[in-house]
């Protein structure tokens, strides 16, 4: 012992000597890992607490994908009066809503869901019509009745969208970056509280978006008001155990460096501020005082010993005295946290051990370098908390602790039986333990957004969703009435399950759009049985709907469906009964060959992970307990002694499952990781008590009782301002808003008193009873002279750590009104037929293709045209009939025949933004021919760009107004024009919030009978991630095209 007692006193005299160059190193450190800080990133998200390649988490992403869901912020307008919310100044309310929302930065604009959005699909005399439930805005009570009449036959947004009972709606709002939905749930808010709201209107704001955009700063405005009041409890800790005031700051400067250096290192390792990691500050406030109390504690008993030895002595006695049991309890602490790492797969619990672990080392490090360095500036004093030996005058902490000891000295069998009998009770206790999770629990019930959710689930068919993916191999699989009726007899099981609500499919869809062609009968509100029909129907729908009208739904392909059921509960007690059932149906009662479903969605995802947290909690509490024996046993070189470390920790972690097990409280994401924590800290007291009683248990010239009596007032008495540091600075976490963090401070705060009051009665008992040869020595007994393994790992570690061509510029290009002049002028021929190919690509890559011949004819300024599909097979013979106006307030005439019906339906004519036919290309991009409408654009030339070889002009226009915006959903565009063409070559388009919406690109270009031909253009939409390319062959301008071909008998007749 003797070598390895000189080289750490040499170590420590070296650090005294260097104290100057060990503080500013020590500050470089601090100042360099703080500089990160700023850069660290928060993630609040639903997703954070499951593995990343979570099988389930992975399949939820690619739906997500697939058909463009995520979680959403929900804005529910709610009216309890006797018409509920249908009523115009209601309604009107929604629309305003929609607008204004849709136009925040960090909102999808296509995907912001209410009755201003979406459309009724009903029939009429000629046809079908879908028109938008508000279009127009309902101005009269009258008005507002044919609303719900209209919600009323339509059973897909009765329960989704729209109460039941008519008292509430929603506006659903999904966000285009996740990261940024704390700044988008402000934004949203802030329209809330000037929105123009109705006599009996409340506007309430729920959903998973809300949740992680709220919880983000719920959580900043709880660190700014725990973490401050915890560095208050620690100083004031420190006053009172050494009343001195280098004592009490200098322990905050070791605080300082272990939160801003462990800090600084998650913000470098690119490792998100989770919604526990709140937590952990507060965690290494506490173990970062720890070392500093057991240092401040050993060097003032060293000065009351000898009050004539200088500082730089003083310093080398403590340190000397003081590093094997440090580096031992840093060992051990860290082995606690790094259980956690080991055993979970969860991103916040992983990051939290491995965090925990690195500011446990980071404490170490700065406790043995830069704390002796400090206190070796201080100048020594009487101390009047630590008085000489054989002094009259003692503390009271130090009187209180030499009276337990005498007691337990005195009875030790009763407080091993005491001990044992807690020891039942927490095995109890264990058994009545329950695996429950919800994130919306992790606000307080007083909190508006908590209310909401609650208010929200109770008045809508809920919130949270259960989805299925249905999937068929072949393209349009999904026609077949059989599969979609095994799909319908799916909905009706779901809402046949407990909270399970409601459910839409795009079955629903299919039902209305049948009732619709015919004549709106109820009786007809079911699948039909011709799968043509079905693809007509989707046909008829595209010529006035949206292309992603039904994304939501299914693929592109129509191979893929998604099947969604509205639960009003996301808590786990619910789901893990639901979750099984229906996997159950599916292998059962759905799966087949050529028709299988997998269950997915957010309740999907929160079951598997709540479902993981027992196990990984388990497992866990075992690898750290492990971890301790194995690193005690290594320590004391004693499996017995390692035994004997457990006991104390064993009994803190048994009474909190017993304080859980009887007051209900749940294991969850919070309260799973106290074990582990409080294993890390609880054998911090057990090390020092051991390490203590090892020490006086060889002394032999005194009875054992007397020598381990010695225990208490010393040791004992550190332990005690060790618990008080540890305990309310965990404590403080019961103040906070997050009731999680209520629950995990609160029980680490037992678990560590727990510790403490095992580790001065049920230890000191056992040794003394027991008498273990690795503690208590016989007489005479030689002492090792080898080097400690705690002392090898710190001098290792110490010893590493010691050694170590130019444009045109605008006014010389034309102007850009003149450009757009010459566009607008180019031939494009009397009339044309020609055959066209469509390729639609989903963001999937999944390409459907359409064959269409058409033929173009000019009467005066009247464009007639009429379409033909050729193919696929399920629409061939399908007809479109369009005559174009030249004056733009006359509505032009629209018809469409489904061979399946044998009808020619007359359908609303579409406004010029709206999807040609459901590709990527507009009406108005179809009907101008590369041609672009003067009235509807302020021009600017921007400079010149090559585009396939060809030096074109860039001309920007922007939207005349915002009426011209709407209508085209563009707010600006770029074209670059090829001057000897005078065709654009590649045109961007920005949605009415600016958003790059599309680019199209003509990529082939052909002179044809002298008329300029684009023979190849293909659109992309930047959001959908979906593109059509429209291919032209076999163009003709010189063969006559009658004029009788443009008339509804040749669409029945066809080609």
């Amino acid at each position: 012992m003797r070598n390895e007692t000189d080289r750490i006193g040499r170590y420590f005299h070296l650090i005294v000597s260097l104290r100057w160059l060990v503080l500013l190193l020590g500050a470089i450190l601090v100042g360099a890992a703080m500089t990160a800080i700023p850069s660290l990133s928060k993630d609040t998200s639903a997703g954070a607490f499951i593995h990343p390649e979570n099988p389930a988490l992975l399949y939820r992403e690619q739906v997500e994908q697939l058909f463009g869901l995520r979680d959403p912020i929900v804005v529910a307008v709610v009216n309890e009066g006797d018409n509920g919310i249908f009523n115009p100044a209601s309604l009107q309310l929604v629309d305003w809503l929609t607008s204004q929302v849709k136009s925040l930065d960090n909102v999808d604009p296509d995907q912001v869901m209410s009755l201003s959005t979406e459309s009724n699909v009903v029939g009429t005399i000629t046809g079908m019509e879908v028109d938008e439930f508000l279009d127009p805005v309902p101005q009269t009570q009258a008005d507002a009745n044919a609303i719900r009449q209209a919600i009323a036959d339509f059973p897909l947004y009765q329960g989704s969208l729209v109460a039941r009972d008519g008292s509430a709606t929603l506006v659903v709002v999904e966000i285009l970056d996740e990261d940024q939905a704390q700044q988008t749930y402000d934004e949203i808010l802030q329209l809330l509280s000037y929105a123009p709201k109705g006599a009996q209107d409340e506007l309430l704001v729920a959903g998973e978006g809300a949740v992680a955009g709220y919880l983000s700063s719920y959580i900043d405005q709880d660190a700014q008001r725990l973490n401050p009041f915890a560095g208050l409890i620690i100083t004031l800790v420190l006053f009172l155990a050494f009343r001195r005031l280098g004592a009490t700051l200098l322990p905050n400067l070791i605080i300082l460096a272990t939160v801003g250096i462990t800090l600084g290192l998650m913000a470098a390792s690119a490792t998100p501020f989770y919604v526990i990691t709140n937590g952990l500050i507060v965690c290494m406030i506490g173990i970062a005082v720890a070392d500093s109390i057991h240092v401040f504690s050993q060097y003032y008993q060293e000065q009351a010993e000898d009050p004539s030895a200088s500082s730089r002595e003083l310093v080398v006695r403590t340190m000397r005295a003081m590093a094997r049991p440090i580096t031992m309890t840093t060992l051990t602490t860290m082995a606690g946290f790094l259980a956690l790492y080991a055993t979970s797969d969860m991103p916040p619990i992983k990051a939290f051990g491995l965090f925990g672990a690195l500011a446990v080392c980071v404490a170490w490090l700065y406790s043995l370098s830069v704390l002796p360095a400090a206190i070796s500036l201080l100048k020594p004093r009487p101390n009047k908390a630590f008085p000489a030996p054989g002094s009259n005058t003692q503390s009271a902490s130090y009187r209180l602790m030499a009276r337990l000891g005498s007691s337990v000295l005195a009875s030790p069998r009763i407080v091993i039986t005491v001990g044992a009998a807690v020891a039942v009770i927490g095995a109890f206790g264990l058994a009545r333990v329950q695996v429950e999770d919800q994130r919306i629990e992790n606000f307080k019930p007083s909190e508006p957004l908590y209310q909401a959710d609650k208010r929200i689930n109770g008045a809508m068919d809920g919130t949270y969703h259960l989805d299925i993916l249905v999937e068929t191999p072949d393209e349009e699989g999904l026609h077949d009435p059989a599969r979609l009726r095994k799909i319908e007899a799916l909905q009706r099981f779901l809402e046949s399950q407990p909270h399970v609500n409601g459910s839409t499919s795009v079955v629903d869809y299919i039902k209305q759009m049948n009732r619709a062609v015919n004549e709106n009968q109820l009786a007809k509100y079911v699948i039909p049985d011709d799968n043509l029909l079905i693809a007509q129907l989707f046909l008829l729908y595209s010529t006035s709907g949206s292309p992603t009208d039904f994304e939501n739904e299914i693929d592109s392909t129509h191979r893929q469906a998604l099947v969604r059921a509205y639960l009003d509960t996301n808590a786990f007690s619910n789901n893990r009964q639901l979750v099984p059932i229906v996997e159950a149906y599916l292998a059962e009662h759905f799966n087949e060959p050529g028709l299988s479903a997998t269950l997915t969605g957010r309740v999907h995802v929160d079951y598997h992970w709540i479902n993981g947290i027992a196990e990984s909690h388990t497992s866990s509490v075992i690898v750290s307990l492990l971890a301790v024996l194995v690193m005690a046993s290594l320590l004391f070189r004693s499996v017995y002694a390692g035994l004997l470390t457990i006991v104390p920790v064993g009994m803190s972690i048994l009474l909190i499952y017993a304080v859980m097990g009887f007051f209900g409280i749940w294991l969850g994401i919070g309260t799973s990781m106290f074990a582990a924590i409080a294993i890390g800290l609880s054998v911090d007291f057990s090390i020092h008590s051991l390490e203590r009683l090892r020490e006086l248990g060889r002394q032999t010239h005194r009875p054992t009782a007397e020598a381990l009596a010695e225990l208490f007032p010393t040791t004992g008495r550190a332990l005690l301002f060790n618990l008080a540091a540890v305990a309310l600075g965990f404590g403080v976490l019961c103040f906070s808003d997050v009731p999680p963090l209520i629950r995990f401070g609160g029980l680490v705060a037992l678990a560590v008193s727990t510790a403490f009051i095992a580790s001065v009665t049920l230890l000191p008992a056992l040794v003394l009873l027991l008498k273990p040869a690795s503690i208590i020595a016989p007489a005479g007994a030689p002492r090792s002279t080898k080097l400690g393994f705690a002392s090898v790992v710190m001098l290792a570690l110490i010893v590493t750590g010691t050694l170590n061509a130019p444009e045109l510029s605008a006014d010389e290009l034309p102007e850009g009104i003149d450009i757009m002049r010459s566009v607008a002028a180019r031939d494009e021929g009397h009339q044309v037929t020609r055959d066209m190919r469509l390729e639609l690509t989903d963001r999937r890559g999944q390409t459907r293709v359409q064959e269409i011949k058409a033929y173009r004819r000019y009467f005066a300024d009247e464009k007639r045209t009429i379409l033909f599909y050729t193919a696929p097979a399920n629409v061939r013979g399908t007809g479109f009939l369009t005559f174009d106006y030249p004056d733009t307030a006359e509505e032009d005439d629209q018809w469409l025949y489904l061979p399946a019906l044998r009808k020619v339906r007359r359908i609303p004519a579409s406004n010029r933004g709206d999807s040609f036919l459901g590709t990527d290309f507009s009406y108005e991009e179809i009907k101008s021919d590369n041609k672009v409408g003067l009235q509807d654009y302020q021009f600017r030339v921007t400079g010149q760009e090559e585009v396939n070889g060809a030096t074109c002009y860039v001309v920007e226009g922007t939207a005349a107004n915002a009426e011209i915006a709407s209508e085209l959903g563009y707010s600006k565009a770029v074209w670059r024009i090829d001057p000897s063409i005078w065709i654009s070559r590649k045109s961007d388009y920005w949605d009415v919030n600016g958003n790059h919406l599309k680019t199209i690109e003509n990529l082939e270009i052909e002179q044809i009978d002298a008329v300029w031909t684009v023979l190849q253009v293909r659109a992309s939409n930047h959001k959908s991630g979906h593109t059509t390319v429209l291919t032209s062959s076999s163009v003709d301008y010189q063969s006559d095209v009658p004029e009788r071909l443009f008339s509804q008998r040749t669409l029945v007749r066809g080609l």
